[in-house]
């Protein structure tokens, strides 16, 4: 989900994202919904909440949720389609720097398929997690979970790849990436660093089923997710070419045998923290 606000181009769109290229994000979270396990005392903050799908799934069952995202695009939907919660468009890197959530009123910070975009950038990072920890009561918990090490790598090396192939240096596209998929002892010092007691931890293959729509499979994933990559062509035809190669590269990687899905394999890690 979307996390950062900046200069760049606000490339989400609550349809693309939701409906046309990833509707999966929201749908595929039990175990992460069942390590949060939402009760009705509970006050929810929600890191990277998106168009508000899986936000407004909680909702009806916590005394409150507030979900706050990057994109102002994101928001907007969010508050149109679901007007009743408190949704926000907040920098999510710069988490601790806003004092109207900070201030240790809720009970669980929750956050599924965002850190990995918020916490891309080495240098917010500690900000962001402070955050998190600053937001919650003592005793209360956080619980994510995004991407891992190793997570979209055929997609990921397909992309840089193909712009090594039009002329940018491979340090270029490897910086290009907007995302940060950590080990798990890696997250885990991130987040003890900030003063969490890590409580359980773990790392799931998950092989993904892309939609089959019209501007969505693999094409759509590229586009959408690897517009940072894409970015660096000076050109149109270069970037339509560049998404050509991707996905004719991935076809003989992803594309199941037995009825023609494909697939992308999603590596997620998991964690439970807690403010003593």
């Amino acid at each position: 989900m979307a996390s950062e606000i900046s200069d760049k181009k606000d490339i989400w769109s609550a349809n693309t994202y939701g409906t046309t290229v990833a509707p999966f994000v929201a749908a595929l979270t039990s175990k992460v919904v069942e390590w949060l396990d939402p009760q009705p005392q509970d006050e929810i903050l929600d890191v990277g909440c998106g168009e508000g799908v899986l936000t407004a799934r909680l909702a009806p069952h916590v005394k409150r949720i507030v979900g706050v995202d990057g994109s102002p695009n994101m928001i907007e939907s969010f508050n149109k389609t679901f007007p009743d919660i408190d949704a926000r468009v907040v920098d999510c890197r710069y988490l601790d720097k806003d004092t109207s959530l900070c201030n240790g009123s809720f009970s669980k910070v929750f956050s599924n398929a965002a850190l990995h975009w918020i916490l891309r950038d080495e240098t917010t990072r500690a900000n962001a997690i402070k955050g998190c920890y600053d937001a919650l009561k003592p005793g209360g918990l956080f619980v994510n979970e995004s991407g891992a090490l190793g997570n979209v790598a055929e997609v990921h090396a397909a992309i840089i790849g193909s712009l090594v192939h039009r002329g940018i240096p491979v340090d270029v596209a490897r910086n290009a990436s907007p995302w940060w998929f950590p080990s798990l002892e890696a997250m885990k010092t991130l987040v003890e660093g900030q003063g969490f007691r890590w409580i359980k931890g773990e790392v799931e293959l998950r092989q993904t089923v892309l939609t089959g729509h019209e501007g969505g499979g693999i094409e759509g994933w590229v586009r959408l997710f690897g517009a940072d990559f894409l970015a660096l062509l000076p050109s149109n035809d270069q970037r339509e070419a560049a998404v050509k190669e991707v996905v004719e590269v991935l076809e003989g990687v992803g594309r199941r045998q037995h009825d023609g899905a494909f697939t992308v394999n999603y590596i997620r890690l998991r964690f439970v923290a807690q403010k003593d």
